[in-house]
């Protein structure tokens, strides 16, 4: 039976402090981070695997910094690094769930607050002028948080249904 993959990190990482030099065991070292960071991801029933929390972001972080250290002389590791950093990158962009609405939410976000400052600022009173500039920064802050999101947890969520292991 294989070893598990942490164990496998565990051991040969209290290994190559004993051997900082070896190659070889550098190497082996890399591997099995590679495999241990595959075997945390999400799997699909279609088997492909998948970044579905920022536990699994964060180790994927750290798996391109320790394999790039320990060997970046190998191809396939440093083909693989690569190819996990532009995951990512690409997960990291901010995405827009349900536009058109977070737009006109925004409008009338914005056109409230202008309307109560003008008001406000018409009757001199600044009670009404703080109110508005605190109530539509709050509406603001407010949609932003409720219709932005990066675009790993949104393939993560669609993918929510067919996702078969959840990894770590």
């Amino acid at each position: 039976m294989a070893e598990d993959p942490a164990a496998e990190v565990a051991r040969l990482h209290d290994e190559l402090v004993a051997r900082p030099d070896d190659n070889e065991l550098r190497t082996r070292l890399a591997w099995a981070i590679r495999r241990m960071t595959e075997a945390s991801l999400a799997v699909t029933v279609y088997q492909v695997r998948l970044i579905a929390s920022e536990r699994q972001r964060d180790l994927c972080r750290q798996a391109v910094a320790q394999i790039m250290e320990l060997a970046p002389w190998d191809e396939e590791l440093v083909a693989f690094t690569r190819g996990l950093d532009a995951d990512i990158a690409q997960g990291s962009r901010w995405i827009w769930r349900s536009r058109p609405v977070a737009i006109t939410l925004t409008a009338c976000a914005v056109l409230a607050g202008i309307g109560l400052a003008v008001a406000g600022g018409l009757s001199g009173d600044i009670t009404l002028f703080v109110i508005a500039a605190l109530l539509s920064s709050a509406a603001m802050g407010g949609i932003v948080l409720a219709f932005r999101r990066q675009s790993w947890q949104l393939a993560a969520r669609s993918a929510q249904s067919i996702i078969e292991h959840p990894g770590i």
